[in-house]
Protein backbone atom coordinates (compact mmCIF):
# COMPACT_ATOMS: atom_id res chain seq x y z
CA UNK A 1 0.00 0.00 0.00
CA UNK A 2 1.43 3.37 -1.01
CA UNK A 3 1.89 6.27 1.39
CA UNK A 4 -0.31 9.31 0.89
CA UNK A 5 1.48 12.63 0.84
CA UNK A 6 0.10 14.84 3.60
CA UNK A 7 -0.35 18.58 3.33
CA UNK A 8 2.08 20.54 5.46
CA UNK A 9 0.50 23.02 7.85
CA UNK A 10 1.23 26.76 7.50
CA UNK A 11 3.34 26.52 10.66
CA UNK A 12 5.38 23.61 9.22
CA UNK A 13 5.85 25.52 5.96
CA UNK A 14 7.22 28.46 7.94
CA UNK A 15 9.61 26.15 9.81
CA UNK A 16 10.94 24.56 6.61
CA UNK A 17 11.49 27.92 4.93
CA UNK A 18 13.22 29.32 8.01
CA UNK A 19 15.46 26.25 8.31
CA UNK A 20 17.11 26.92 4.94
CA UNK A 21 17.03 30.72 5.42
CA UNK A 22 14.86 31.22 2.31
CA UNK A 23 17.49 29.72 -0.01
CA UNK A 24 17.46 26.42 -1.86
CA UNK A 25 20.18 24.22 -0.30
CA UNK A 26 21.16 22.92 -3.75
CA UNK A 27 21.30 26.03 -5.95
CA UNK A 28 20.97 28.97 -3.47
CA UNK A 29 17.97 30.33 -5.38
CA UNK A 30 15.57 32.48 -3.28
CA UNK A 31 12.51 30.44 -2.35
CA UNK A 32 10.01 33.31 -2.24
CA UNK A 33 9.30 36.18 -4.61
CA UNK A 34 7.24 39.35 -4.31
CA UNK A 35 4.69 40.54 -6.86
CA UNK A 36 2.13 43.30 -6.45
CA UNK A 37 2.94 43.54 -2.77
CA UNK A 38 2.36 39.83 -2.07
CA UNK A 39 4.79 36.98 -1.36
CA UNK A 40 4.67 33.80 -3.42
CA UNK A 41 6.34 30.39 -3.04
CA UNK A 42 9.05 29.12 -5.36
CA UNK A 43 9.65 26.01 -3.27
CA UNK A 44 8.27 22.64 -2.32
CA UNK A 45 8.57 20.48 0.77
CA UNK A 46 10.75 17.62 -0.49
CA UNK A 47 10.87 14.20 1.14
CA UNK A 48 14.49 13.32 1.91
CA UNK A 49 13.72 9.61 2.10
CA UNK A 50 11.17 9.05 -0.71
CA UNK A 51 7.47 8.94 0.08
CA UNK A 52 6.91 5.82 -2.02
CA UNK A 53 10.34 4.45 -2.99
CA UNK A 54 10.70 2.22 -6.00
CA UNK A 55 12.35 -1.19 -5.61
CA UNK A 56 15.62 0.23 -6.92
CA UNK A 57 15.43 3.15 -4.42
CA UNK A 58 14.72 0.75 -1.55
CA UNK A 59 17.83 -1.20 -2.53
CA UNK A 60 19.88 1.98 -3.04
CA UNK A 61 19.00 3.40 0.38
CA UNK A 62 18.69 0.19 2.41
CA UNK A 63 21.81 0.89 4.49
CA UNK A 64 21.39 4.66 4.69
CA UNK A 65 20.46 6.57 7.83
CA UNK A 66 16.91 7.87 8.14
CA UNK A 67 15.84 10.79 10.32
CA UNK A 68 12.40 9.34 11.06
CA UNK A 69 10.58 6.10 10.33
CA UNK A 70 7.49 8.05 9.28
CA UNK A 71 8.31 9.50 5.86
CA UNK A 72 5.66 12.20 6.40
CA UNK A 73 7.29 13.44 9.61
CA UNK A 74 8.62 16.99 9.25
CA UNK A 75 12.13 15.70 10.05
CA UNK A 76 12.03 13.97 6.66
CA UNK A 77 11.11 17.18 4.78
CA UNK A 78 13.36 19.93 3.50
CA UNK A 79 12.55 23.01 1.42
CA UNK A 80 13.86 22.87 -2.17
CA UNK A 81 13.08 24.94 -5.23
CA UNK A 82 10.89 23.12 -7.75
CA UNK A 83 13.73 22.48 -10.21
CA UNK A 84 16.09 21.02 -7.61
CA UNK A 85 13.29 18.91 -6.14
CA UNK A 86 12.77 17.29 -9.54
CA UNK A 87 16.53 16.75 -9.99
CA UNK A 88 16.88 15.29 -6.49
CA UNK A 89 14.08 12.80 -7.12
CA UNK A 90 15.01 11.86 -10.70
CA UNK A 91 17.21 9.96 -10.56
CA UNK A 92 17.85 9.62 -6.84
CA UNK A 93 21.48 9.03 -5.86
CA UNK A 94 23.00 7.93 -2.56
CA UNK A 95 25.48 10.85 -2.71
CA UNK A 96 22.76 13.50 -2.93
CA UNK A 97 20.68 11.68 -0.33
CA UNK A 98 23.57 11.72 2.17
CA UNK A 99 24.31 15.35 1.42
CA UNK A 100 20.72 16.48 1.93
CA UNK A 101 20.43 14.29 5.04
CA UNK A 102 23.55 15.90 6.51
CA UNK A 103 22.11 19.39 5.87
CA UNK A 104 18.88 18.48 7.66
CA UNK A 105 20.77 16.82 10.54
CA UNK A 106 22.80 19.99 11.00
CA UNK A 107 19.59 22.05 10.99
CA UNK A 108 17.99 19.79 13.62
CA UNK A 109 21.13 19.86 15.77
CA UNK A 110 21.25 23.67 15.67
CA UNK A 111 17.55 23.86 16.54
CA UNK A 112 18.09 21.61 19.55
CA UNK A 113 21.02 23.73 20.69
CA UNK A 114 19.25 27.04 20.15
CA UNK A 115 16.39 25.81 22.30
CA UNK A 116 18.88 25.78 25.18
CA UNK A 117 20.02 29.40 24.74
CA UNK A 118 17.37 30.70 27.12
CA UNK A 119 18.43 28.23 29.82
CA UNK A 120 22.06 29.41 29.99
CA UNK A 121 22.62 32.97 31.10
CA UNK A 122 25.71 35.15 30.68
CA UNK A 123 26.64 38.13 32.82
CA UNK A 124 25.80 41.21 30.76
CA UNK A 125 28.97 42.91 31.99
CA UNK A 126 30.78 40.91 29.31
CA UNK A 127 29.30 43.38 26.80
CA UNK A 128 31.88 45.87 28.04
CA UNK A 129 34.69 43.55 26.91
CA UNK A 130 32.99 43.02 23.54
CA UNK A 131 32.54 46.77 23.15
CA UNK A 132 36.24 47.31 23.85
CA UNK A 133 37.10 44.88 21.07
CA UNK A 134 34.75 46.48 18.56
CA UNK A 135 34.95 50.19 19.35
CA UNK A 136 37.99 51.01 21.49
CA UNK A 137 40.57 48.40 20.58
CA UNK A 138 44.11 49.72 20.13
CA UNK A 139 46.37 47.32 18.24
CA UNK A 140 49.46 48.97 19.73
CA UNK A 141 48.54 47.60 23.16
CA UNK A 142 48.72 43.96 22.06
CA UNK A 143 51.14 41.58 23.73
CA UNK A 144 51.31 38.24 21.94
CA UNK A 145 51.03 34.90 23.69
CA UNK A 146 54.05 32.66 23.17
CA UNK A 147 53.24 29.80 20.79
CA UNK A 148 54.60 27.19 23.20
CA UNK A 149 51.96 28.27 25.72
CA UNK A 150 49.14 27.60 23.24
CA UNK A 151 46.74 24.89 24.47
CA UNK A 152 44.62 24.60 21.32
CA UNK A 153 46.79 21.97 19.61
CA UNK A 154 46.43 19.67 22.63
CA UNK A 155 42.64 20.01 22.67
CA UNK A 156 41.54 20.28 19.03
CA UNK A 157 40.45 17.11 17.26
CA UNK A 158 39.62 16.13 13.67
CA UNK A 159 36.10 17.62 13.91
CA UNK A 160 37.56 21.15 13.96
CA UNK A 161 38.29 22.31 10.41
CA UNK A 162 41.75 23.53 9.59
CA UNK A 163 40.59 27.07 8.76
CA UNK A 164 38.67 27.43 12.04
CA UNK A 165 41.62 26.04 13.98
CA UNK A 166 43.89 28.62 12.32
CA UNK A 167 41.46 31.41 13.19
CA UNK A 168 41.23 30.33 16.83
CA UNK A 169 45.02 30.00 17.03
CA UNK A 170 45.51 33.50 15.66
CA UNK A 171 42.88 34.98 17.98
CA UNK A 172 44.44 33.34 21.02
CA UNK A 173 47.99 34.44 20.25
CA UNK A 174 46.92 37.99 19.33
CA UNK A 175 44.20 38.73 21.88
CA UNK A 176 44.60 36.48 24.93
CA UNK A 177 46.49 38.94 27.12
CA UNK A 178 44.35 41.85 25.96
CA UNK A 179 41.11 40.01 26.85
CA UNK A 180 42.62 38.94 30.17
CA UNK A 181 43.38 42.58 31.00
CA UNK A 182 39.83 43.62 30.10
CA UNK A 183 38.39 40.95 32.37
CA UNK A 184 40.70 42.11 35.18
CA UNK A 185 39.39 45.64 34.68
CA UNK A 186 35.84 44.27 34.73
CA UNK A 187 36.55 42.51 38.03
CA UNK A 188 37.73 45.77 39.55
CA UNK A 189 34.32 47.28 38.75
CA UNK A 190 32.17 44.21 39.35
CA UNK A 191 33.99 41.85 41.77
CA UNK A 192 34.16 38.18 40.76
CA UNK A 193 32.38 38.86 37.48
CA UNK A 194 35.03 36.94 35.55
CA UNK A 195 34.50 33.80 37.62
CA UNK A 196 30.76 34.04 36.99
CA UNK A 197 31.26 34.51 33.22
CA UNK A 198 33.81 31.68 32.98
CA UNK A 199 31.53 29.27 34.83
CA UNK A 200 28.60 30.20 32.57
CA UNK A 201 30.64 29.60 29.40
CA UNK A 202 31.87 26.30 30.84
CA UNK A 203 28.35 25.20 31.79
CA UNK A 204 26.98 25.89 28.31
CA UNK A 205 29.98 24.19 26.68
CA UNK A 206 29.39 21.08 28.82
CA UNK A 207 25.72 21.08 27.85
CA UNK A 208 26.59 21.34 24.14
CA UNK A 209 29.24 18.64 24.28
CA UNK A 210 26.69 16.14 25.58
CA UNK A 211 24.56 16.44 22.44
CA UNK A 212 27.13 17.51 19.82
CA UNK A 213 30.47 15.83 19.07
CA UNK A 214 31.78 18.30 16.49
CA UNK A 215 34.08 20.99 17.86
CA UNK A 216 33.39 23.01 14.71
CA UNK A 217 29.67 23.11 15.48
CA UNK A 218 30.24 23.72 19.20
CA UNK A 219 32.54 26.69 18.53
CA UNK A 220 29.98 28.22 16.16
CA UNK A 221 27.10 27.67 18.56
CA UNK A 222 28.99 29.14 21.52
CA UNK A 223 29.81 32.20 19.42
CA UNK A 224 26.19 32.62 18.33
CA UNK A 225 24.90 32.06 21.89
CA UNK A 226 27.21 34.77 23.24
CA UNK A 227 26.12 37.15 20.48
CA UNK A 228 22.40 36.52 21.04
CA UNK A 229 22.60 36.68 24.83
CA UNK A 230 24.38 40.04 24.65
CA UNK A 231 21.93 41.68 22.26
CA UNK A 232 23.27 40.40 18.91
CA UNK A 233 26.76 41.63 19.61
CA UNK A 234 29.40 41.53 16.87
CA UNK A 235 29.97 37.86 15.91
CA UNK A 236 33.67 38.38 15.22
CA UNK A 237 34.26 39.87 18.67
CA UNK A 238 32.22 37.09 20.28
CA UNK A 239 34.37 34.53 18.44
CA UNK A 240 37.50 36.13 19.94
CA UNK A 241 35.97 35.83 23.41
CA UNK A 242 35.18 32.14 22.87
CA UNK A 243 38.74 31.60 21.59
CA UNK A 244 39.98 33.17 24.85
CA UNK A 245 37.99 30.57 26.78
CA UNK A 246 39.48 27.79 24.64
CA UNK A 247 42.91 28.86 25.91
CA UNK A 248 41.59 29.47 29.42
CA UNK A 249 40.24 25.87 29.46
CA UNK A 250 36.49 26.48 29.77
CA UNK A 251 35.98 25.32 26.14
CA UNK A 252 37.25 22.07 24.56
CA UNK A 253 38.28 20.91 28.02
Amino acid sequence: MSNKRRDLTPHENSILLSEVENMCPFCAKPLMYEKNGRQYKLWEGAHIYPLNPTESEIELLKDEERLHEDVNNIKNFIALCGDCHKKFDNPRTSEEYRWLLSIKKNILSKSETRAKYADYQIELEIKEVITMLVEEFNECTLKQLEMQALKLDEKANETLTRITKMRIRNEITEYFYYIKEQFAHLDSQYPRSFNAIASQVSAFYNSLSRIESSQEVIYGQLTEWLSKKTGNSNLGACGIIISFFVQNCEVFS
